[in-house]
């Protein structure tokens, strides 16, 4: 397995050198940037979270910059990117790092709302030179598939040593990155253009949640729902109902998970308004 783990690892990083996406922030390790980075393209094309990236940090080039301006422009800026706790837990985050900074956090960055073990991870590689992996899901299905393994997680805590030794983690773990997302793909996977094909397990067993349908769907209510109180302002929920087409009690529900997630608040006499606190 030790042979096979650096074979593995010279040929990555060999085809990454070669084939390597050109961003802004590629080279870049201040840890505000890489955080906006990372927390735009949870669930984003990398190119799409490109475009974000680049009006968020011109915007916002500080934290302090983001925590004394208001929500509702955060959320008007986050517009088409989906999932919008995302934009108020960065949001959140801003006004902790605004009095704390980076380094007073380091290196427990889950500290801030909605940072895990990746987002951790990534700030702890690309900002402080870190020797970690960062275990996304293009890690883990890379190393799933090529190896044969169905628990990606223990291979990673047992050669994340030897997969590191001699390499700067910056390198390897974008080098996952780019890999994942234009030749070992979730979906059609380009194995004939794979340079490590001759010697891959080729496991497809590793199971990755099933993309959600759009249109139609609650990620898709949500959205047209802020974009309505941003337009309109605060409005009641019949109103609400009726301007978005919806039944409701799938309303209801939407407006609990956003009265859960900090979105939204609903006053007592039915009036809905987004939480800018």
């Amino acid at each position: 397995m030790e042979v096979k783990t650096k074979n593995f690892k010279n040929v990555l990083l060999h085809w990454y050198k070669d084939n390597k996406r050109e961003y802004s922030w590629r080279n870049n390790s201040d840890p505000w940037s890489i955080y906006l980075l990372e927390v735009i393209s949870q669930q984003t094309q990398l190119d799409r979270a490109d475009k974000y990236f680049k009006e968020f940090i011109k915007e916002f080039p500080t934290p302090n910059d983001m925590a004394t301006t208001s929500f509702k422009k955060v959320l008007k800026m986050w517009s088409g990117l989906g999932y919008n706790s995302r934009a108020k837990r960065m949001f959140e985050s801003s006004k902790i790092i605004a009095k704390k900074s980076f380094d007073d956090l380091y290196p427990d960055f889950q500290q801030l709302p909605g940072v895990g073990p990746y987002t951790e991870n990534a700030i702890l590689s690309f900002a402080y030179n870190e020797q970690v992996i960062t275990e996304d899901i293009n890690v883990k299905r890379i190393i799933s598939r090529y190896f044969g393994i169905e628990n990606p997680k223990k291979y990673i805590d047992r050669f994340s040593s030897l997969l590191l030794k001699n390499t700067n983690s910056r390198n390897l773990n974008q080098a996952f990155m780019d890999f994942g997302s234009s030749i070992c793909k979730p979906r059609s996977p380009l194995c004939s253009d794979c340079p490590l094909e001759n010697t891959c397990e080729k496991y497809f067993n590793y199971e990755t949640k099933p993309i959600e349908k759009f249109s139609g769907s609650n990620r898709e209510l949500r959205g047209n729902l802020i974009k309505l109180l941003l337009k309109k302002g605060n409005l009641k929920v019949k109103t609400i109902q009726q301007e978005l087409d919806t039944d409701q009690d799938r309303l209801n529900e939407i407006l609990k998970k956003m009265q859960k997630d900090g979105l939204v608040k609903l006053n007592t006499n039915n009036l809905v308004e987004i939480n800018l606190g």
